[in-house]
């Protein structure tokens, strides 16, 4: 497990809502969102053409917009809504009483 923050209020007080922060995790870039009072990790490029998805969009269906070819993808599940591409890679959150830590 990699801890994120050290405790709730700091992962609430790091992201507003309806935002997108990027994050490195060794080799790995991530997307931490804040959407509707939900907290959701995700593959930080696009699996089309690995765009930066921190440069992209939430819209009010629970979904990151890619800003290249504007694919969408389910925050919860990953999965691409048309189909038109892989899926985006979803990674679990904990939160607990140590703090939020993440399985990657």
């Amino acid at each position: 497990m990699t801890k994120l923050f050290n405790s709730k209020a700091d992962l609430e007080s790091a992201l507003k809502d309806r935002s997108i922060r990027r994050l490195r995790i060794g080799n790995k870039v991530l997307c931490l969102i804040k959407n509707q009072d939900s907290f959701h990790l995700v593959d930080g490029l696009c699996p089309h053409q690995k765009q930066r998805l921190d440069k992209g969009n939430l819209n009010a269906f629970g979904e990151i917009i890619c800003p290249l070819h504007f694919y969408r993808f389910n925050l919860k599940t990953g999965r691409e809504v048309n189909r038109l591409c892989s899926d985006l890679a979803v990674y679990p959150l904990e939160i607990n009483q140590t703090g939020v830590f993440t399985k990657i």
